[in-house]
């Protein structure tokens, strides 16, 4: 059947064959920028997610750096100098076991091919599973683009290929192996001696980005043709393998895996990558925005339950940001710390009167004298000057809190059956939502850390000032502050008495002695002890249960361990106050949690549930509105019809009766009419076969003339 023939009326596309020109401008505003461009919230919002969206690439660079140097290096290391093969059919090949997060492979292999290409070779082809179903494809397409080096990640080349090359290109028909054997010996492989010591060889690189999706006995044909040729093609293959290596063995029998020189590299791992993500950008006291509670483990839940997918993740904070900044001018002071101030007096009445009305300034006014709150309500420049040291104090409360919680996951990564959790992320999440050192999760942890060892605790105190040296080395600079921003022990001045305290404690347990001392009594104390008053039996049993008593044995070490875990105690109680408790905190948290949740946890069947039984909850017209949710109309969408009336039917459905009360729905008169119009039958087909498209229904097999009800 060609690819525009359908049983039903569609809409089919064919790529435009305009080319655009070579000077064309391809910068365009869409219609959301063109009429937010100019509000404060706007520019805050896009001049924050540039920022994240520079320090996101350059982690991923910084992340895949490694790694594909080491695949790169691989691929250098064969057919290098001119020198003649040596390999004798065996085809060398860098296997990539990339994890399950699909969406993330793009990026990665993105990343992969442009460093081949600067670095290797031009010739490079990528292959995706749905582009090869058959061998013939297959091999089509690979020629294809190791011919005409065929850039992949640039769409705009692929449109001006006719007019960038000269030459006449080849066809997809035409591409075969003998093609591309002749087409490298002609350029690389010239029988004329000056141009054979003036062109270098280069290797033709395969990259098979999804293995496990492949047909096998189409990548067995693939791998022994190439074997085959491979004595005047350098060809190297990349193999991305989402699972295993067991897998790439299990697809190809012994005598295909014995053509393979595989060498396997290993990527950093989903969940991984995601705490690395979210340590180095999101959880930092630098980043704009910050989630609260129930909103970062809801994001963080999708993760872990659903799709594995790091790109997915990043989207998702993206979309709280956009709900966090959406249409509300109160949230451009949602910015760096040095643009407060500026933001802050650009605010207008109406502004500052919503910041008054945020549930956090309440406990805040009634904290204050009298005559300070008439000036916050009345005084709007006062009340500038009090949201811009307030703003400041937060941020320095901010640089405490994450500094806390960095420090408490530095102490809890190894306790046993520690449930706070043992990555930032995790221990984020508790602080965050609860008074988190008022729990007994938290006591028992405390007591745990008083029974570790000298080593182990002069270790942990050492990734705790790791911890506060690489993190809070840089703090922001008092001109960006105001007079009252550092009076309090937050920010700066908490990060430096930490360090200090740890220093000392580090200092005293590393020389502390591990010996016990017993501690005895005086002989005054035991000749108190030793009077025995007649007649009283409550002093004889007090006597006989002090003269039973262990001498109590404690080290100089076990002092000083108790001591310390006291100061942690204090330290975190000071430090890990959580945000609600802080005065403007809805500013610079994102806690709207019920609206984000609809659009990033789809619910596709209740979605289509909605559209069907009830249209103009979507449409958005008057026609289809009805008056209870049960009834029918002759106005509802075709489609709309015939799914109500199928869910009056039973898991078998009669077409015949189902088509008479569709038609007495549109044409309520006469039974002959309806019968005899041909429109009803074309609608109520079209119908059928769109419910049957979105899986409602499937024929029937027992009965000819009804089909079967497939959901509910």
């Amino acid at each position: 059947m060609e690819s525009t023939v359908s049983v039903s009326k569609g809409v089919f596309l064919f790529p435009s064959t305009f080319k655009k020109p070579k000077n064309a401008k391809h910068k365009t505003n869409s219609l959301f920028e063109k009429q937010f461009k100019k509000e404060p919230w706007y520019k805050a919002y896009k001049k924050n997610w540039e920022a994240i969206e520079t320090r996101i690439m350059d982690l991923h660079q910084k992340t895949y750096d490694v790694l594909l140097n080491d695949i790169v290096n691989y691929i250098k290391s064969f057919y290098g100098c001119n020198e003649s093969l040596t390999l004798e059919g065996i085809i060398p090949s860098a296997t990539l076991l990339t994890g399950v997060n699909q969406p993330d492979h793009v990026s990665q292999f993105e990343a992969l091919i442009h460093k081949i290409r600067d670095e290797v070779t031009p010739h490079t082809a990528m292959v995706n599973s749905q582009d090869a179903s058959t061998i013939k494809h297959l091999v089509e397409n690979t020629v294809w683009q190791l011919i005409n080096d065929h850039e992949i990640l640039d769409a705009s080349a692929i449109e001006s290929e006719d007019e960038t090359t000269p030459t006449k290109k080849l066809k997809k028909n035409q591409c075969t192996m003998t093609t591309l054997q002749n087409w490298y010996r002609s350029k690389y492989l010239n029988s004329s001696p000056k141009k054979k010591h003036t062109v270098s060889m280069r290797s033709l690189v395969i990259i098979i980005p999804d293995f496990e999706s492949f047909n096998c006995n189409v990548l067995q044909d693939f791998v022994m043709i190439i074997s085959s040729y491979l004595s005047s093609l350098p060809i190297v293959f990349v193999f991305g393998v989402a699972t295993s290596v067991s897998a790439l063995h299990k697809s190809f029998p012994y005598h295909v895996s014995s053509k393979l020189l595989i060498k396997v590299f290993h990527s950093h791992s989903s969940p991984v990558y995601m705490n690395q993500v979210l340590e180095d950008i999101f959880l930092n006291y630098t980043s704009p925005l910050h989630l609260s509670g129930k909103a970062f483990e809801l994001l963080t839940d999708v993760f872990l339950f659903y799709d594995f997918s790091v790109t997915g993740l990043i989207q998702s904070i993206k979309y709280c940001m956009m709900e966090h900044y959406y249409c509300d001018n109160v949230k451009s002071l949602c910015c760096e710390r040095s643009n407060i101030e500026n933001a802050v007096f650009k605010l207008c009445a109406e502004d500052l009167e919503a910041i008054r009305q945020l549930p956090s300034f309440r406990p805040y006014l009634e904290s204050q004298p009298f005559q300070t709150k008439i000036s916050l309500f009345e005084n709007d420049d006062f009340f500038k000057d009090v949201l811009c040291t307030e703003l400041n104090r937060r941020h320095n409360y901010l640089q405490s809190f994450y500094l806390s919680v960095r420090v408490l996951a530095a102490f809890l990564k190894d306790l046993p059956k520690n449930v706070i959790g043992k990555t930032v992320r995790e221990i984020y999440t508790k602080c965050v939502g609860e008074f988190i050192c008022q729990s007994l999760t938290f006591k028992e942890c405390m007591q745990l850390i008083n029974f570790q060892s000298q080593v182990k605790l002069i270790d942990s105190i050492k990734g705790a000032l790791k911890v506060i040296g690489t993190e809070f080395a840089s703090s922001p600079t008092k001109k960006n502050t105001t007079k009252t921003a550092f009076d309090d022990n937050i920010g700066e001045n908490f990060t430096k008495t930490v360090r200090i305290h740890l220093l000392t404690f580090l200092g005293q347990l590393q020389n502390a002695s591990t010996e016990a001392t017993i501690l005895t009594q005086t002989a005054d104390e035991a000749e108190y002890d030793m009077e025995v008053v007649p007649g009283n039996r409550y002093k004889l049993k007090e006597q006989l249960l002090r003269a039973t008593r262990v001498d109590k044995v404690q080290s100089e070490f076990e002092m000083i361990r108790a001591r310390f875990v006291s100061y942690l105690e204090e330290m975190f109680a000071e430090g890990l106050q959580p945000p609600f408790t802080q005065t403007f905190h809805e500013i610079l948290f994102f806690s709207d949690v019920a609206s984000v949740k609809k659009q990033i946890v789809g619910a596709p069947r209740g979605a289509v549930h909605t559209a069907l039984s009830n249209p103009v909850q979507y449409l958005q017209c008057s026609c289809c509105h009805l008056a209870s949710a049960e009834s029918a109309a002759d106005s509802l969408p075709d489609v709309c019809l015939a799914y109500k009336l199928h869910r009056e039917c039973g898991k078998h459905i009669n077409l015949y009766d189902w088509l008479q009360a569709f038609a007495a729905v549109l044409q309520p008169g006469d039974d002959e009419e309806r019968d005899q119009d041909a429109t009803i039958q074309i609608r109520f087909t079209r119908a059928v076969a769109e419910l049957q498209f979105l899986g409602f229904i499937k024929s029937s097999k027992r009965k000819t003339d009804h089909v079967l009800r497939l959901t509910w």
